[in-house]
């Protein structure tokens, strides 16, 4: 059924059929269906089906480590920047967790290296879901890449941060994320406060000085004028999710016992 709604080629359901597919087989890792997918999405004209693929075929590559490598480097090595970008994120679910060294290493590689922003972004942004379990690293990791002269690279840091030390309140991704808040790009400021209120989710003034003076400031963005859409519509996101579920919410990548938390991942 999916398919043939993917065959009338129209860009808006064919982006959900793409997302669809990756949820459906999420991570069987089937080869046969991955075949297809690639190939629909070098003949396509549109973009919108591209990224939906792209994402889908991440999704069935779930937690499948080694087996995906061949489809990873098959990704990367693809003209088509959004065909890389889905490599990208097919490196981070498929090591999502692991910390393995084979990943970062080519996430960092792709950060610094890739011609288009939107890889170089989530090259970036992969690092938190591959080192979650050690977030204690990842800001000694991002720092360089935090005050990179690309906005979009700065952004991913950002991001990064907020994944891999969700609700944790790890003093050293607050120290690097307060500087970002004042950075001249909009949608860099945006991240910022997004991954704060990621890493400050469940944390109060008394297990963490900084949340009280972080929240004024958040609410002074929001009812400032002179402020950027961007930043006031990060300003919200932040809002809601550090007050998540009447503040009885959390953002975790893992469950209690240490395992892998599908859908929090997905």
């Amino acid at each position: 059924d999916l398919k043939s709604v993917l065959y009338t080629d129209s860009a808006v359901n064919g982006e959900a059929v793409g997302l669809a597919m990756g949820l459906v087989m999420l991570g069987t890792g089937n080869m046969k269906l991955l075949e297809e997918m690639v190939q629909y999405a070098h003949e396509t004209q549109h973009e919108k089906i591209v990224r939906g693929l792209a994402l889908g075929m991440a999704l069935i590559m779930y937690g499948r480590q080694e087996a995906a490598d061949e489809l990873i480097n098959g990704l990367l090595g693809d003209p088509d920047p959004y065909l890389r970008y889905g490599g990208i994120m097919t490196v981070a679910l498929a090591y999502c967790g692991t910390g393995s060294n084979k990943a970062v290493r080519k996430l960092l590689h792709v950060a610094v290296s890739d011609v288009n922003d939107d890889v170089r972004r989530v090259a970036v942004m992969s690092l938190g879901f591959i080192l979650f379990r050690k977030h204690q690293s990842v800001p000694r990791m991002v720092e360089l890449l935090s005050e990179s002269y690309n906005p979009h690279v700065r952004y991913g840091a950002a991001m990064a941060l907020g994944i891999s030390c969700a609700g944790t309140g790890l003093d050293e991704a607050i120290d690097l994320l307060e500087p970002m808040l004042k950075d001249p790009t909009d949608f860099v400021r945006q991240g910022a406060l997004i991954s704060l209120a990621m890493v400050l989710v469940q944390q109060n003034e008394t297990m963490n000085p900084k949340v009280g003076s972080i929240r004024k400031m958040m609410n002074k963005i929001i009812t400032d004028r002179h402020e950027d859409a961007m930043a006031k519509f990060g300003c919200a996101i932040a809002l809601g999710i550090i007050d998540a579920g009447g503040r009885n919410c959390t953002i975790s990548l893992q469950t209690q016992t240490g395992n892998l938390n599908m859908p929090g991942i997905v």
